[in-house]
């Protein structure tokens, strides 16, 4: 498998204000974007659906801080229909694996996609969506999957610069360092956790 790395430009979720929950629409701004909508991630925040305590059915929370107790995200089925309204052609991918995606990047597009914060174990919690207790992987992230190699992923971090693959450090400022370059077999298991959710615009 030939490398193959798309060129989007890093948006960070820290900057110019903080959105430190935002990377469900940070993550979303940069493949819109990169497809020449000039859509910033604040617009997308402030009109998408809310939900009280569904991420299936809208934001829950604010993405300016947390909200204790609460799986505070916004899953595919609620933000790809929302997004729509900015090109008809954004599509939930959620069930493909990274390795049947990685044809969306051969065709020229980027994907979001929802996976654990650094590849990192998933933990999992129990928590109360309209009144049916769920349990699901609660240390999530949403990042830009841009390319892929023989052995290694790449993927644009909302919210980390990593330099030189050992120092971790938040991206106060939209920088290169934000692509992130991962092992394929761990960011499998990393996006493969919260159930395989994805959404990028077909090509």
């Amino acid at each position: 498998m030939s490398e193959n790395i798309l060129p989007v430009k890093p948006i960070s979720q820290l900057f110019p204000i903080p959105m430190i929950m935002g990377c469900e629409g940070v993550s979303a701004a940069m493949i819109l974007q990169y497809n020449k909508h000039a859509i910033p991630a604040t617009k997308i925040m402030k009109y998408w659906p809310k939900h009280a305590n569904n991420p299936y059915k809208g934001y829950v929370g604010h993405h300016l801080w947390i909200k204790w107790g609460h799986h505070q995200t916004i899953f595919p089925s609620a933000l790809v229909p929302y997004l729509q309204q900015y090109d008809s052609k954004l599509t939930d991918s959620t069930g493909h694996t990274l390795h049947e995606l990685c044809s969306i990047i051969d065709q020229g597009q980027p994907i979001v996609i929802y996976h654990t914060v650094l590849g990192q174990r998933p933990f999992k919690r129990t928590f109360k969506l309209d009144n049916q207790h769920t349990r699901l992987v609660s240390n999530i992230h949403v990042t830009v999957l841009i390319g892929y190699d023989q052995h290694y992923y790449y993927y644009i971090d909302p919210f980390w610069s990593h330099i030189n693959r050992a120092l971790i450090i938040p991206a106060l400022i939209p920088n290169r360092y934000q692509v992130i370059k991962i092992d394929k077999a761990k960011l499998e298991r990393s996006y493969n956790s919260p159930g395989r959710m994805s959404f990028h615009l077909e090509p």
